[in-house]
């Protein structure tokens, strides 16, 4: 696979992926671990740290529809230096949260870390898709997946720093670790100037060309994108209540924090899986696969959940949702509307993902406080996700027609 990219794509991805493990691994995913040690050492109130979480919500959308659209019209300089202030601001949210966090820069800290990598995927892949022309998916899905191991390796780490130092010392140390990773990612990455070129082609079996292209039916589009993109931002949901439902119905804690490594895994194959389809077999059915594997997850979560060995393998497939709201963004926009349309509608798209996961938050909470049990969240999943295999469908056949790209 990487025999296809040349030296200076292979730093550029190589850069990319150290960013986003320091980044979006280190500081973003290790939040669970620090949230936690926060809560036990000064007993925070359950709805302090959901308005903690609120914070992060608003800071999504943001971001995303704000910040993420700046890339594409700065100079080279601008460029660099955009990456190095998103890095900024999560140290200094991760640094409030470690030592301020009995006063409202508690609140703050979460703004700050959620902004700071509300853009990453973004930015990440505008840097690939004017580096590299061939297998694009795959290196995006490659260097996204990295935000998974990094968390992988950050919680436990986090866990063993604030057992052997005093809190605000272990942040420190976590700010460090993950300053080791993105630190050399800059100079990977802007190691020499970023191409300004309308880029090429991905794939000759990508789904529409990425040079521009005029769609009539673009605002029809934009809005199914927003439903394909909504519904796993919304399934995405569940991760928080996994354990939760697994104790539920029985199982053991251990058998609960299984199924939170099978998920964790599927974080980081869920990227790089959608990427490497998306160059194989096409932008809209990759996302297609991936819809009915999440479908087949919450099926057996619904269905067959008094068998340990499907609930793993459903967690598994569930968790592909992972791919649908991270790098098929940038590849269904690149589809659908090209690289200026992707310029104007990515950002969008992201940050009304994110609106989706504020609606339905509070909903799961409802449901689950009506019902007593995950069935109709279960059931309303399914209908999302089926609607949007429908949806994928019908935007697939209203792509632009290139006459050099085959269908």
């Amino acid at each position: 696979m990487l025999k296809n990219y040349s030296k200076d794509q292979l730093i550029v991805l190589i850069g990319t992926c150290l960013y986003y493990m320091g980044l979006g691994g280190f500081l973003f995913n290790s939040q669970t671990a620090v949230l936690a040690s926060v809560r036990s050492i000064y007993q925070f109130p359950m709805t302090r740290i959901s308005m903690y979480t609120s914070f992060g919500y608003v800071a999504s959308i943001l971001g995303a529809a704000l910040l993420g659209p700046l890339i594409f019209r700065l100079s080279q300089n601008l460029k660099k230096a955009y990456f190095i202030g998103m890095y900024i601001c999560g140290v200094l949210g991760f640094l409030f949260l470690g030592f301020f966090a009995t006063t409202p820069l508690f609140y703050i800290a979460r703004f700050l870390i959620s902004l700071s990598v509300s853009t990453i995927s973004i930015i990440v892949s505008y840097v690939l898709n004017q580096w590299i022309h061939t297998n694009v998916g795959t290196a995006i899905g490659l260097a996204s997946a990295f935000s998974g191991v990094g968390g992988m390796i950050s919680n436990p780490l986090s866990a063993f720093l604030f057992g052997i130092f005093p809190f605000q010392q272990g942040i420190l140390v976590l700010i460090l670790f993950s300053a080791l990773f993105t630190v050399p990612s800059f100079y990977l990455i802007f190691r020499k100037p970023v191409p300004e070129a309308v880029p090429p082609m991905g794939s000759k079996k990508t789904a529409a060309s990425a040079a521009d292209h005029k769609n009539d039916n673009a605002l029809l589009i934009l809005i199914m994108l927003f439903a394909i993109v909504g519904a796993p931002r919304i399934a995405s949901l569940f991760t928080n209540y996994l354990s939760i439902f697994s104790e539920s119905i029985g199982y053991s804690s251990s058998f609960s924090a299984f199924l939170a490594s099978i998920l964790m895994f599927a974080n980081i194959t869920a990227k790089f899986a959608y990427g490497f389809l998306s160059d194989k077999v096409g932008t809209w059915k990759a996302t297609i696969l991936c819809q009915i594997s999440v479908i087949i997850g919450v099926g057996l979560f619904l269905f067959l959940p008094q068998y340990p060995v499907l609930l793993a393998i459903g967690t598994l497939g569930y968790g592909m949702f992972y791919g649908l709201t991270t790098v098929a963004i940038n590849r269904m926009c690149m589809a659908a509307f090209g690289f200026t349309g992707t310029r104007k509608y990515q950002g969008m798209i992201t940050s009304v993902a994110s609106l989706a996961a504020v609606i339905g938050s509070p909903a799961i909470g409802v449901v689950y406080d009506n019902t007593g049990s995950f069935n109709l969240l279960f059931v309303i999943l399914l209908v999302l996700m089926a609607a949007t295999i429908i949806l994928s469908v019908i935007t697939a056949r209203m792509r632009p027609q290139n006459p050099k790209t085959p269908a």
